[in-house]
């Protein structure tokens, strides 16, 4: 949640810049990254859930759609966090069993001056979300909802936005059903920006999950309540952005020559001529437009604009502020845990020889230059650093930081385990690119050791989310030990 707070900011900026009337929305899938929280990750990620409802009631959104992931904790814990919200959960279809009727709004109207805008949530529909008995709760066919819906606030809203979290081929049919959605903001599974694309008469629009950008859109919606970008509007932007290059031309020619010299500047007289032909021309299409604006038939327009939340951007101090206090929480409650253990256990921490893992020491007893290699290598201090952070009992850190797990191989199924690792595997070891090494030391055949890993082994935490500058091919290069006579 660490951009959180540089959204904040941009968020202010955007507002700032602008003045203009605006709607804060997510398309769902807000607090967890997964449909099932893991029992040993309830905990942490509860806590940051709560602080990311802190951080979107300062942001002022106006609407969340409910997606799979948010009832990721159970849908009771996402009441609890919908009655805390300042913003509105949005969810046609999510609905109460017995009576059919939604647990959370179905939609939410916003006036604009004379604008009326209507916004539907949509929970998307997969057959793999299951309710416990007394959760009294089902997730119906987008089908057999929206009609009902649509058809009420069409004929209420002029601009009609649907938050949905189905995949892009369920957006697309709902596109063809019903002409009068306007704009489908989606939180599909897929992890990238898709610039907002024309679909039937309904543009679909989706920012990268995680938070790693903020999309924004300028609309300029009229009274046809339709999309268009071609034409006259997208010719009258080109030929003004040609008179804003022609008129800085003429400028840097007039400060350098002597005004009795212009009149004998080839280059300055073509100038001008292209400037009163660009302004006949403007002039013309500006008419055009006007024409269409007054008929009510002029298109719809908008700007699409994703911003990365780079850690350069600067913090919005009150979100800021939520944000360290999360994270200071979380990692107090994995130290509180770890602390409980110890004193249920013998020893606090796991005995390494009861663990399929034997930490790089064994490795640095004959394989010493790699081990050398290897110290050297951001992978040696990638604990070290939750450590400098205080982010050493954060259990959403923990699994790519610590020698625990390669391919299916995992040294417990309890994430909670992560808290009780031997010293000799706090760091990112030689087992995690090459596989458990007890076997390998014991017999010293190489066939038991993996020589390099898989892309496969690497993308378990070089996930475009966390570090989507990581290249395969490259970046193995930068942490491939030397050769081994062994």
């Amino acid at each position: 949640m660490g951009g959180l707070s540089k959204k904040a900011y941009q968020l202010e900026k955007i507002q700032g810049l602008y003045e203009l009337p605006y709607l804060a929305v997510d398309g769902g899938n807000l607090l967890f990254k997964q449909e099932r929280v893991a029992p040993g990750l309830l905990q942490q990620t509860k806590i940051t859930a709560e602080g990311i409802i802190d951080a979107y009631n300062l942001m002022q959104y106006d609407a969340v759609a409910v997606g799979r992931n948010d009832l990721g904790a159970g849908l009771s814990f996402l009441k609890e966090q919908a009655a805390r919200a300042k913003f509105t959960w949005l969810s046609a279809n999510l609905v109460h069993k017995t009576d059919k009727k939604p647990i959370f709004s179905a939609s939410l109207i916003r006036k604009f001056g004379d604008l009326t805008v209507g916004i539907i949530g949509l929970t998307g529909d997969d057959g793999k979300v299951q309710f416990q008995d007394n959760e009294d709760a089902v997730i119906l066919p987008w089908q057999d909802v929206l009609p009902d819906y649509i058809a009420d606030l069409s004929s209420r809203c002029d601009l009609l936005i649907l938050l949905s979290n189905n995949t892009t081929q369920q957006n697309q049919k709902i596109t063809k059903s019903f002409e009068d959605i306007h704009l489908i903001i989606q939180s599909s599974p897929s992890s990238k920006n898709s610039a907002p694309k024309l679909t039937n008469k309904s543009l679909i629009a989706q920012t990268g999950k995680q938070g790693k950008y903020l999309g924004w859109m300028l609309i300029d919606w009229q009274q046809s309540r339709t999309w268009g970008r071609k034409g006259a509007i997208k010719e009258l932007a080109t030929k003004k952005q040609e008179l804003d290059g022609i008129n800085g031309r003429i400028s840097r020619i007039e400060r350098r020559e002597k005004e009795e010299d212009l009149s004998g500047n080839s280059s300055y007289q073509n100038l001008l001529q292209s400037r009163d032909r660009l302004l006949s021309t403007i002039i013309f299409l500006e008419n055009e437009l006007y024409d269409l604006k007054k008929t009510g038939n002029a298109p719809s327009t908008y700007e699409n604009n994703f911003i990365a939340m780079d850690i350069k951007l600067p913090d919005q101090p009150d979100v800021e502020k939520i944000v360290k206090k999360v994270k200071q929480n979380v990692n107090q409650a994995g130290r509180s845990n770890a602390a409980k253990a110890a004193t249920t256990i013998d020893n606090p921490e796991m005995p390494v020889e009861k663990l399929v893992f034997a930490g790089w020491k064994v490795c640095a007893q004959c394989h010493q230059p790699q081990t050398d290699f290897w110290a050297r290598t951001n992978h040696s201090s990638a604990y070290q650093t939750l450590v400098e952070q205080e982010q050493q009992f954060n259990l959403d850190c923990l699994p790519c930081h610590v020698t625990a797990e390669y391919g299916a191989t995992k040294i417990s199924d309890n994430d909670s385990a992560l808290l009780s690792l031997p010293s000799i595997l706090l760091q990112v070891g030689c087992e995690i690119c090459h596989g458990p090494g007890k076997p390998h030391a014991a017999s010293q055949d190489p066939n038991q050791i993996s020589r390099k890993p898989a892309a496969s082994i690497c993308l378990r935490c070089h996930t475009p989310e966390r570090d989507e500058e990581f290249n395969y091919g490259n970046d193995l290069v930068r942490v491939a030990c030397p050769a081994s006579n062994r």
